[in-house]
């Protein structure tokens, strides 16, 4: 039997993690006809098909995903002994940033709008760790409940309409400050709120919570942020209110790949942020 060359796993996995031969080429740095090479030979060594192209769509055949499962665990003992990490990468909303900071050996940064680029970069070995409210679910990584908080509404401390508590009306009369980000096509107000709303007037878009804070406190606008961040809001000088309709609370959930359930390192660090976030 010819002997069987060990780097063909790699370009193997990537293109079963990634469904694209272009994303994996690109993300070891070879070209495109370098992969599909490497993926020709494994299938000539195996003597079976390991992908079959419909389209732009790439798809693992049954017998892909037994051989991935069988090398994949393998590569993931490979990963963990030689992964003596200096310090481990996680990603984290601005609420849950600002209570991690003190953490000594981690990168903190803050979340991407998008989950599939969350997951991506678990995936990929990019971040060790997400923490977040995350919409979807899926079987490669465990997803633990660390944190409920709730949104809150502030507005400016000398705010001409508003007092200490606010009616649905003058909700509604407002002008809003809001994030770009949307989950399931939703802002975070009509995401998380129990009942289905009227059309806010929002007259600013912004990228983060910090920078919501910021366009209320010479405004008359008004903004919902995190319940993490209301001390951050007392510092500028902001009202903080309750909102006037019932809403659902903010779930943050640990996030980690399943390869990384008995790593000691990567589990020392789990029980770390757990213990300064877990507040039910």
């Amino acid at each position: 039997m010819t002997d069987f060359d060990m780097n063909l796993i790699k370009p193997f996995v990537k293109v079963y993690e990634l469904n694209s031969i272009t994303k994996t080429a690109e993300l070891l740095e070879v070209s495109q006809p370098a992969i599909s090479g490497s993926i020709k030979r494994l299938e000539n060594f195996l003597g079976y098909p390991l992908f079959i192209r419909s389209g732009r769509n790439l798809s693992p055949t049954p017998n892909a995903q037994s051989f991935y499962d069988q090398v994949s665990s393998v590569l993931d003992i490979v990963d963990n002994a030689l992964g003596n990490k200096e310090r481990f990468i996680v990603y984290a909303p601005e609420s849950i940033l600002l209570k991690l900071s003190d953490i000594h050996d981690i990168q903190l940064i803050e979340s991407p709008d998008s989950e599939d680029d969350t997951f991506n970069d678990l995936r990929m070995r990019k971040i060790d760790i997400a923490i977040d409210n995350i919409t979807q679910q899926d079987n490669s990584f465990c997803f633990e409940l660390v944190r409920k908080e709730h949104l809150k509404l502030v507005c400016c401390k000398n705010h001409p309409s508003v007092g200490d508590s606010i009616t649905m009306e003058q909700y509604l009369q407002l002008g809003h400050v809001a994030m770009k980000l949307v989950r399931n096509k939703l802002r975070a107000v009509e995401y998380f709120a129990k009942t289905a709303l009227k059309k806010r007037d929002i007259r600013v878009q912004v990228s983060s919570p910090a920078n919501m804070m910021l366009a209320v406190q010479n405004s008359d606008y008004i903004a919902a942020i995190p319940e993490g961040l209301c001390h951050i809001a007392d510092s500028l000088g902001l009202k903080v209110l309750e909102p006037p309709f019932t809403m659902k609370s903010i779930d943050f959930h640990l996030i980690y790949h399943k390869r990384y359930l008995k790593d000691k390192n990567h589990q020392a660090l789990r029980t770390l942020i757990k213990n300064k976030l877990i507040n039910f």
